[in-house]
Parts: C-alpha cells; sequence; structure tokens
C-alpha cells in the first residue's frame, strides 16, 4: 500500500497502524483479567508494532534517497538505547506497581510517536514529478508474494537465510534463562546477560553511516552471518556464566551489524515501486524465525537439553549463513538460486 498507494502516504499508513495500536494497549490497560479481551487486545498491539518496525526504516530510506542527510544507523542504536532503558525501567515498576503498568507506559510512549510521525513530510506516491517517477516501475508488479519470491531469486534466498539466523537468535533471547541456569547463573545474571548484548550494539549502529562508504553492504551483511555462527558455536562451548557474558559482547557484530545492513541492502536492491515492500519482507523473515524459534527452543528444552537447543540453533546460523552468502552474491536481484 506504501509503495502503490495514492490517497495513502508512507505517514498516513504509520499514523494508522500507530493509533490502532495505542488503541489496543489502551484496551489491555482496562481489561482486566479477561482471557480473549486480553489475548485480542495484546495480538492487535503486537501486530501493530511488526507492521511499524519496515514502515519506519523506509521513513529513513525514504529521506536519504531525497538526499537529506542522514544517519539511519545511529538512530537504531538509539532505539537500542531506549529498548535498554525502558526494559530496566520496567523490570523495577512491574515489581513495585504491578505487571498493568506495561501496557500503560506501552501506550504513553505511542503519544509521543504518533506525534513525531504527524511532523514527518512525505509524498504520496504520484505526487509530484519524482512521485510519479517512482511510482510507474511499481505499478508493473502486481503478483502475490510467492510469485514475486519466485521472481526475485537472490533476495528469496537471502530471506531464507534471515529467517534461519533468527531461528538461532530468539532461541537464546528468549531461553536466556535457562541458558544461565545450565552454567550456574540465576536471573540476574541473566538480566545482565541481556543487557550487555543491547548495550554493545549501539557503537556499531552509530558508526554504521560510515561504515557502510568503506565496505560494500553485502560483505557487512555476509561478515554478520559468519561471526553469527562463530557466536552459535561458542554459546555451545560456555560452561559458565562469564563465559556467556563474553559470547553476548559478540552482538555488536551480529544483531547490531545485521539490522542496518539489511535496511541498507533491502533499500539498494529494491526498485523504486517496491522499497517500502523489501522493508516489509525483511521483517517478515525476521518474524517467522521468531516465531520458529521460539516455539522449537521450548520443544527442545522441554524434550532434551538447553546443550541440545544450542546444537540445533548452531545448524539453523550455519544454513542461514549459506543463504546469506548465496542470496547476496547475484548481482541482479531478479536473478535465480
Amino acid at each position: 500500500m506504501a509503495d502503490r498507494g495514492k490517497r495513502l502516504s508512507l505517514k498516513s499508513l504509520m499514523l494508522s497502524v500507530g493509533g490502532i495500536g495505542a488503541a489496543a494497549l489502551l484496551a489491555l490497560c482496562v481489561t482486566g483479567r479477561q482471557f480473549w479481551p486480553v489475548c485480542l487486545a495484546f495480538a492487535v498491539a503486537m501486530v501493530s508494532i511488526q507492521v511499524l518496525q519496515p514502515l519506519i526504516n523506509a521513513v529513513g530510506m525514504y529521506y536519504m534517497n531525497q538526499g537529506e542527510s542522514l544517519n539511519f544507523g545511529l538512530a537504531r542504536g538509539l532505539g537500542s538505547v531506549g529498548y535498554a532503558g525502558v526494559s530496566y525501567l520496567m523490570g523495577i515498576l512491574a515489581q513495585r506497581l504491578g505487571e498493568n503498568i506495561i501496557p500503560l507506559l506501552a501506550f504513553l510512549l505511542c503519544i509521543p510517536f504518533l506525534l513525531l510521525t504527524g511532523s514527518f513530510r512525505i509524498s504520496r506516491a504520484g505526487e509530484g514529478d519524482k512521485g510519479r517517477q517512482k511510482e510507474r516501475p511499481g505499478e508493473e508488479h502486481r503478483e502475490n508474494l510467492f510469485q514475486f519470491l519466485r521472481g526475485y531469486g537472490s533476495f528469496a534466498v537471502l530471506l531464507l537465510g534471515i529467517a534461519c539466523m533468527f531461528t538461532f537468535h530468539f532461541m537464546t533471547n528468549t531461553y536466556m534463562y535457562q541458558m544461565i541456569q545450565a552454567v550456574g547463573g540465576n536471573s540476574q545474571d541473566m538480566g545482565t546477560a541481556v543487557s550487555l548484548a543491547a548495550l554493545t550494539e549501539i557503537p556499531v549502529m552509530a558508526f554504521f553511516a560510515w561504515l557502510v562508504k568503506r565496505i560494500r553492504v553485502e560483505r557487512l551483511l555476509r561478515t554478520a552471518a559468519v561471526l553469527w555462527v562463530v557466536r552459535a558455536i561458542l554459546f555451545c562451548l560456555c560452561t559458565n556464566v562469564t563465559g556467556i557474558y563474553l559470547v553476548q559482547l559478540m552482538q555488536m557484530v551480529t544483531y547490531g551489524l545485521y539490522i542496518p545492513a539489511s535496511v541498507y541492502y533491502a533499500n539498494q536492491v529494491m526498485e523504486e515501486g517496491r522499497k517500502v515492500q523489501g522493508q516489509a519482507l525483511v521483517t517478515m523473515a525476521f518474524t517467522v524465525g521468531s516465531v520458529f524459534g521460539n516455539f522449537l527452543g521450548g520443544v527442545i528444552i522441554d524434550q532434551s537439553s538447553v546443550h541440545t537447543m544450542l546444537m540445533a540453533g548452531t545448524a539453523f546460523t550455519a544454513a542461514g549463513a549459506v543463504c546469506f552468502f548465496r542470496g547476496t552474491a547475484g548481482k541482479n536481484l531478479h536473478e535465480k538460486c
């Protein structure tokens, strides 16, 4: 809709989706403990957050494509700062005031988000000469998602690699407490491990604009993939909490490097009229990995052990790295793999 729509701009879509998410969060604050209303409101809130992520990335790329001076990596790094800060604050407030403070604070954070979004100046597709030039290529593409993936072979392989990588990523994120317990740690150690990982992302993201001018973005994606495999292997070898802390520091050159690189890469390889869809597909692959990783990780731990889960995660990262190399090898997005 954002790529093709003449009636709705990227800004309008963000305001609409953000408003729906804010309403769902407010509903969570007042539904009490009624099971189905809580499920519905939570699902709507989570879906709105997932939809907003590629739209926000697309806004950054829109301004950069317009020639604006924007350090996207720094902006994304500040997002990690916010995540770490709010997570720490939530741990304190939830313990003192109860879990209902979480959707309430999330709702309050939606207000400045909507106000800032309202201040953006973004044209609709088809407004102005430049807008019409960007619209025409996108009008040619009306195929569904599966037709698109068949036609854009290299990018489809990269998306498969992203799903594999984030299967492992969410195994370790979601079940970090079980990983810490397996080496003799406790919940405080888990909090430290998660905070370390979040904080290490910031320097790489902040300097990514400088980095991408010197190293091709596809090489940065491949580097992140290789280091993700190394990180997975090191997790398998950890025998104490300190070891996990040290491996968590590699978040800066895996997740921290991948996030801005994937946004830049999708913007570079997708043709005009496809750029927002490219961001959405990257987020879709990320989400597929999160669902599969969370589910599979829990099943493996229940049926076997944390170590078995980490071994399975290592296999996924290895497969993902192969897909990263294959998916970014072609000079043309349309190349079949």
